[in-house]
């Protein structure tokens, strides 16, 4: 079998090596999608921009209800799979995927933001879509537990920091719900939960300089 880099798991049965220090756990629960997708309240006029697809779990059930899914994804063997997943159906034109880093591109219009995140970018990329014109309509994000309970700390609290501040004063934050690291694949070391935010429309007249 030969040994595999750090951080990479295998998964003989989909065929696909996820690498885990990218980030890459994959929501398996349907359950778990089906909640998010619910909680994201979709219309069929909706423009939604996901990311880290992974092999579209969540893409697929948001393909169904959406007039379209712009998914930005970094590995090009999970594009693949993400294609292929797609191929020769009616969702496939539906679907778009932007390859490579969300973090370094300029991201397109959308309504909602819906995305199972790779940790690691939870903050920069929380700061670019809060500075994202026009305005969206709302983002449900999967997080890291301690980061979405940073997010929505009261003041005075324990988590309450710069973190929670910035966030708080261009968005409102909801903590949504809990998830089990069991319900991904493979299973991330930490506990998850589901956040929604929304952006103040307009901002609050502050400079923020």
């Amino acid at each position: 079998r030969g040994a595999l880099a750090p951080g990479v798991t295998a998964l003989s049965a989909a065929g696909v090596l996820f690498n885990t220090g990218a980030g890459q756990h994959i929501l398996k629960n349907p359950l778990v999608v089906n909640s998010i997708i619910e909680k994201a309240a979709l219309r069929r006029t909706d423009v939604i921009l996901e990311v880290g697809p992974g092999t579209g779990n969540l893409t697929v059930k948001m393909l169904e209800k959406v007039k379209k899914v712009i998914a930005c994804e970094i590995d090009p063997r999970l594009v693949g799979e993400l294609q292929k997943r797609v191929q020769g159906t009616c969702l496939a034109n539906k679907l778009e995927i932007k390859v490579g880093d969300v973090l370094k591109t300029d991201l397109p219009f959308f309504d909602a933001c819906v995305a199972n995140l790779p940790y690691q970018i939870s903050s920069p990329f929380v700061f670019k879509l809060l500075l994202h014109r026009p305005f969206f309509r709302c983002a449900i994000l999967m997080f890291q537990r301690e980061f979405a309970l940073r997010l929505v700390a009261k003041p005075g609290t324990k988590l309450y920091c710069r973190l929670s501040i910035n966030t708080q004063l261009l968005a409102r934050v909801d903590h949504l719900m809990k998830v089990g690291k069991n319900n991904f694949r493979p299973p991330p070391k930490v506990e998850s939960s589901v956040v929604r935010i929304e952006p103040k429309n307009p901002p609050p007249p502050i400079n923020f300089q």
